[in-house]
This record gives C-alpha cells, structure tokens and sequence, in this order.
C-alpha cells in the first residue's frame, strides 16, 4: 500500500464520496472525541466539583442565616368618609386623586419618622442585632456618671448636669440614626402587581424577631393612617366651622340687600318686566314674516289689476287658475262653443237656437269675470291685512324696545342681588353637607386599609438558600471543571492515540507498544523472548506483520528498515532489538546494525562487550564477518557501534555503508538500523535514503507534537515518503481508560488473550 493510498483511506481524511454523510461521520467523531477528552479528564472535573461543592458547603454552614417574614396590606379605595374633604378640595380647586397611591404609601412606610415609631415601639435601640454598640455605650455612660458624681466637690473638673444631659441627647440621636439605618437595611416594600396590594418584607437573623417586627410595622403604619385621617377630618371640620360663620352672616346679608332694593323701587315679589333680548328678536321675526307677506299680496293684486280686461292674463293668476268656480265654467263655456259651432254649420246667424246659444255664452263669460273681480277684492282685503299687521308689529317693537330702556336699569340691579343671593346661599349649604359628614364619627373610624395577612415566623431561611446556592456552586464547579478540563487536553501536546497521530502527522501508526515496568535493561530487552505471548510481544509482532506487507512506493516490502525518534530515551533502541529478536525467534534471518555511532545502546541491551564495531568495518580494520555477532538465545545476527562522535556522519554517509547495506540485503530477510535522533544529528535522514522504509518512534504522552512535526519534516524536506509511526511506551492502565478503542485497549481490557 502507498503513502498516497493509505492518506485516501484514512478515515480522518475526506474523501469525495457523499458530503453530507461525511459531514455527520465528523460530527460523531467530534462528540466521541469530546466524551473521550472529558473522561481523560474526569478526574480534573470531579476535584473541581467536588471543590465547588465543599466551599459552598462550608460558606453555607458559616454563614449566619437570615430569615424574611412577610405580611401583606391592601390600600382599599377611598369610601365616603373622605368625600367631603374631596368635595372641599373640588370648591377651592385643588386636591385631586392621585392615581400613584399605592407607591405614595410604599414611601410612607419606608420614611424614617414611620421607623422611628417602629424602633421606638419594639425598643430596637437595645437590640444588638440593630445597636451592636449599645451595651458599649452604656458602660461608658455609666461610668462617666460615677466619674462625675464622685468629683463633686472639683467642679472645675466635672460635667454640668446641663452639659451631661446635651451629650446624652446627642449620644440617643446618633443611636437612633445608626438604628434606623441598620432597620432601613433589612426592610423591603413594594406593590403586588397592578393591584392595591402592599408586601412588607423584613429579615432578621431570629425567625421570630422577623415576623414580630413585619407585623409591627403594618400595625403602626394602619395607627397612622387613623391618627392622620383623624387629624385631617378634624383639621377640616374646624375650618368649615369656621366658615360656615361668615358663610351664614353673608348669606343674611345678600337676602336683605335683595328685600330691601324691592321696597325702595316698589317692584313686588315674582315681577319680571324686563324685556328680555328673545322676545325682540321674536317681534322682529314676526315682523319681518308679516313684510314679507305684504309684499306677496301686493303683488298678487298687482297682477289681478293688470289681467282685469285681459282674459288671457286674467288666466295665468293662480288664484284664478285654481278657482273651482272658475274652471267649471270654463268647462261649461267650452261646452256651448262646440255646440255653437256645430249649429253654424246648419244655420244661419239669426237662427233661434244660434242666437240662444251666443247669449248663453256670453252669460258665462259675464259670470266668470264676476268671479274674477270678486277674487280680486279677496287679494286687496288681504293686502290691507297684512298692512295692519306689519304696522302693529312695528308699533309693538318699537314699544317693547321703549320699555326695556325703561325698566332694565332697575331690575338690571334686582337681578344682580337675586344672584348674589343665590350663590351666596349654595356655597352655604355645600359647606353645611360637608360639614356635617366631617363630623360623623362612623366613617372616621375606617382606615381605608387592611392587614390582609400577618407574617408567620418563616421555617426556611431566605439567605443563605442552601439548595440553590449549592446547586449553582455545583454547576458552576462543573462548568469550570470543564473548562479547566479543555484548556489542559488544549495545553497538552503530546500523542496518546494512533488514531490522533495519524489525523495531525497524515502518516501512518503501525503499532503501539506498551511500557513494561523494568528498571534493568537486560532483563527488559529478554522479556520478549522469555513472555512471547504477552501484549508486548504481540505489539511487536504486530509492527513486523504491518511491515512485511507494506508496500513502498516502488511496489516491494520493506526489507531495509531504519528506526529513529525525535530524541534519545523515546525507545528506538529497544524497539530495533525488540524486533530483530522477535523476527529471528520466528526462523527469519535478521541483522540489527547499531548505526548510533554517538550513544550506542545495543551491546548494553544485550550484555554483549563493543569490540569489534561498524567503525572498525567502515574505516577498512575489520571485514564484515568478524564484526558480525551472533545472539545465541535468538540467532539474531548483530553489528554493534562504537562511540565517534566528530566523524560519525561522515561514516554512514560513506559509499562503504551503503555497499555494506546492499550486500547485506541479498542475505537477509530483514535489515533492522538503529539510528540516532533525527533531531539530534542528521544521521537519520542518510541512513532513512539507504532503507526501504523509516519507523519513527514517537514517545506516548510524551513527545510534544511540535517537536515530532520538526522531525517528521527532516524527512519530508528531502521528499522522502516511506515513512511510519510507533507509539512507545504506552501505558496501558491509563490508555484503556481513556478508552480509545484501539489494540491497547483490548490489551488492558482483554488480558485473557495474552500471557503476561
């Protein structure tokens, strides 16, 4: 498989199959991820709940508790007993209903004067809870009396009486004010809703205390109300006293003024002889109306005038137009013409019945005129009528507008004192309904307010709320723990998984290898031949399964392979021999050449002695078969390594060790090279373009990611890409319950498999 085939198949890698099924497959991994971080770090959450949950605990327990007991006042709306004051305030213009009274009253409860009465009544002065520096004061001032009292006889170093009682005035206020303070603190009132309703609210460290004090409060603030609403009603029933005096004596007097200005000018009760502006306006309407209908007669007769010898005109008057009288003989005249006319076709002019019927015409006609006339003299009777009515109108505006200069001066002034009278005497009688509801004893009895609930003595305390305060201790100690708990998986920047390591390096992992707790070194290189079922063998077989069927870009297993790491103590060497035991234990013929020419490692692994070393082959003093040791209890065939630091670079780079790793490929299965760090020197990257391929041991929970980054791209600056990872060192205990789901995790969690 190539490098470019395993980046297409690795899961963490998208590909170009279904977007949406990609984006969901993500999105599992990163809630799996997240659920693995948080149970990586469950321990950093508990403490910090835990710690959470203690400090409230103990804040809770030391905490002095705080009790609120409530009572409850509804301001009724205001009954009779205050209207007259309202219909007082109405007359003088003022004192309307403020809509703000329930707030109005929340002021008044909490002034100072109402909690000076509150103090003053349930002697709060010598509470501790409200005076700590009572008793304190006390003492003082007792002593200081004692102190004088016993220096009587220095008055020039003694206090006056006068003095002493100014200072314990003075001493009482200061008390007062740091008490009314400290009661002002505790205390809450505020409206229910939109409703009339009152919730007095007052905390205490003693329940009892609490609930004693809320309903005193309500109580002197009902007293208050009375004694207030008492004094008001009196207050205004003094002043309509007061009032009514002089209201009663203006009164008589405007009625007496009105008697005797109408004995003066003689004008006798109920006479009203004004003429008013109505009745001239009706006169002057009537007259206007009678003028108008002059003028229609006049000229209905000026036109019965003008049509008396003209028929036709005579015809087009209205009058005569709808005169029944008139149009029956025009009817009948009508008649005898036809019949006239008929006879003239048959007779002569002096035949009888022509002659008969031409007088009977003319008859008609002399009747129809007559009528005419006598409409006509019906019109002229009118005329004349309506010329008397508009001069008697006329006669009688002019005599009412006489009389009304005549008489208006007089009862102009009558009117005036009749009014003032009047009003004189409503004022009066007002002022006399509002005193007497002032003075009904009744209504004054009602406060217009009620307690409708007095506070119990709470069971709970208000503060601390020990469930809520715990809670959110708790929620917030998880969210902190949380977020303690990403910041550290943020922080920390080592590999755990292979899968983590594939996903940031885009390289493959071939295999995991648990730490064995093995101090000596001899002992731990042996353990692999002396446990060959235990989960490390497995680890190790493993890695040489996935090598000896990778496929390299050229198509070929791996033969030549080079181990490195970032930096020494990773476990490189101990996996190289770990591997070449392992391989030559399964009947492969397998050399491991120590090609650390700076810290050679291997002949200490192995308890061997470096006496005949690579360096002795590649500087041309030994040949090849006398550096070549065999492992007698593997058969893996060794070439150990020397010290030389200054000229170890020069030596694997040399043509000689790329001639020696050629010929040793055409006579063994598998070539194992234990490198030095790639970070350290550049040995690694020559040695890498002499193999096949390159494990690159990476430390578990060790070996910063930076770092591996920096090592991996001393191989990628060169193009190299035949290039694998190897977690070492891996601790199982913990890896498994970080619970990654890979082949460490069934070590740890499937131990039945394996023989340790």
């Amino acid at each position: 498989m190539t490098q470019e085939t395993y980046r297409h198949n690795d899961p963490l890698t998208p590909d170009n199959h279904g977007a949406n099924n990609q984006a969901n497959a993500d999105l599992e991994i990163d809630v799996r991820a997240l659920l693995l971080m948080l149970w990586r770090r469950k321990w950093i959450v508990i403490s910090a709940v835990v710690i959470g949950l203690t400090l409230a605990s103990l804040f809770v327990s030391s905490v002095t508790p705080r009790f609120t007991a409530k009572t409850l006042v509804l301001i009724e709306v205001e009954s009779s007993a205050s209207q007259a004051a309202i219909e007082l305030g109405a007359l003088m213009g003022g004192m309307n209903h403020d809509a703000s009274l329930v707030f109005n009253e929340i002021e008044i409860i909490k002034s100072r004067n109402m909690s000076k009465r509150v103090v003053e009544r349930l002697d709060l002065m010598s509470d501790p809870e409200f005076n700590p520096n009572f008793a304190a004061i006390e003492k003082s001032r007792k002593e200081t009396s004692t102190e004088n009292q016993s220096s009587n006889g220095f008055k020039s170093l003694s206090v006056s009486g006068t003095e002493m009682e100014i200072v314990d005035q003075g001493i009482a206020r200061l008390q007062m004010e740091a008490v009314i303070n400290n009661y002002l603190k505790r205390l809450k009132v505020f409206s229910i809703g939109a409703s009339n309703g009152i919730q007095i609210e007052f905390v205490s460290h003693n329940p009892i205390k609490a609930a004693r004090i809320a309903n005193a409060i309500a109580d002197v603030y009902i007293e208050q109300r009375l004694e207030t609403k008492f004094k008001s009603a009196q207050k205004i029933s003094n002043w309509l006293d007061r009032r009514l005096k002089d209201l009663r004596d203006q009164v008589r007097t405007a009625e007496q003024a009105v008697v005797d200005y109408r004995a003066e000018f003689k004008i006798a009760e109920g006479t009203r002889t004004i003429t008013s502006t109505e009745e001239i306006s009706q006169l002057n309407a009537q007259l206007v109306s009678a003028k108008a209908k002059l003028a229609e007669n006049q000229a209905r007769l000026e036109q019965v005038n003008r049509a008396a010898n003209d028929e036709t005109a005579m015809a087009s008057v209205s009058e005569i137009v709808n005169s029944p009288l008139i149009q029956q003989l025009k009817r009948q005249q009508a008649e005898l013409e036809g019949r006239l006319s008929d006879a003239s076709t048959r007779y002569g002019p002096r035949h009888p019945q022509i002659i008969q019927l031409t007088s009977e015409i003319t008859e008609l006609q002399n009747n129809k005129r007559s009528e005419m006339l006598r409409i006509a003299d019906t019109i002229r009777s009118e005329v004349k009528f309506a010329e008397a009515r508009v001069k008697a109108l006329s006669d009688g505006l002019a005599e009412a507008k006489g009389q009304r200069l005549e008489d208006n001066t007089d009862m102009i002034r009558l009117g005036e004192l009749e009014r003032e009278a009047a009003s004189t005497r409503l004022i009066f009688d007002t002022f006399l309904q509002s005193y007497k509801r002032s003075d009904s004893k009744e209504e004054l009895e009602e406060a217009e307010a009620r307690i409708i609930s007095y506070a119990s003595p709470p069971q709970i305390p208000s503060y601390p709320n020990s469930p809520l305060m715990i809670s959110l201790s708790g929620a917030l100690s998880l969210m902190i723990g949380l977020a303690l708990a990403v910041l550290l998986e943020k922080l920390d920047n080592a590999f755990r998984s292979a899968s983590q390591l594939e996903k940031v390096m885009k390289y493959p992992c071939f295999a995991m290898i648990p730490n064995i707790d093995i101090k000596d070194q001899r002992e731990l290189i042996r353990y692999i031949l002396s446990r060959p079922s235990s989960t490390l063998a497995e680890s190790v077989r493993t890695l040489r399964t996935v090598l000896k069927l990778r496929k390299n870009t050229d198509q070929a297993s791996p033969k030549i392979v080079t181990i490195t790491s970032s930096f020494p103590g990773e476990g490189k060497t101990t996996l190289s021999t770990w591997l070449g035991l392992l391989t030559a234990k399964s009947d492969e013929k397998v050399i491991l050449i120590d090609a650390d020419l700076r810290r050679p490692n291997v002949h200490r692994s192995l308890g061997m002695v470096n006496d005949v070393t690579l360096v002795d082959y590649l500087t041309d003093q030994k040949d090849l078969s006398q550096v070549i040791q065999k492992d007698e209890n593997s058969g893996l065939d060794l070439i150990l390594g020397r010290s030389v630091p200054n000229s170890a670079l020069d030596l694997v780079s040399s043509k000689k060790m790329a001639a020696l790793i050629e010929e040793l490929s055409s006579v063994y299965d598998l070539i194992i090279i234990d490198s030095p760090a790639c970070l350290a020197v550049s040995d690694a990257r020559i040695l890498a373009n002499l193999s096949d391929h390159t494990v690159y041991a990476v430390g578990w929970d060790k070996t910063p990611r930076e770092v591996v980054m920096s090592g991996v791209k001393q191989f990628t600056d060169m193009n190299y890409q035949n290039l694998s990872f190897v977690l070492s060192n891996v601790d199982v205990k913990k890896h498994v319950n970080y619970g990654y789901g890979d082949s460490v995790y069934y070590y740890g969690k499937h131990q039945e498999y394996y023989a340790n």
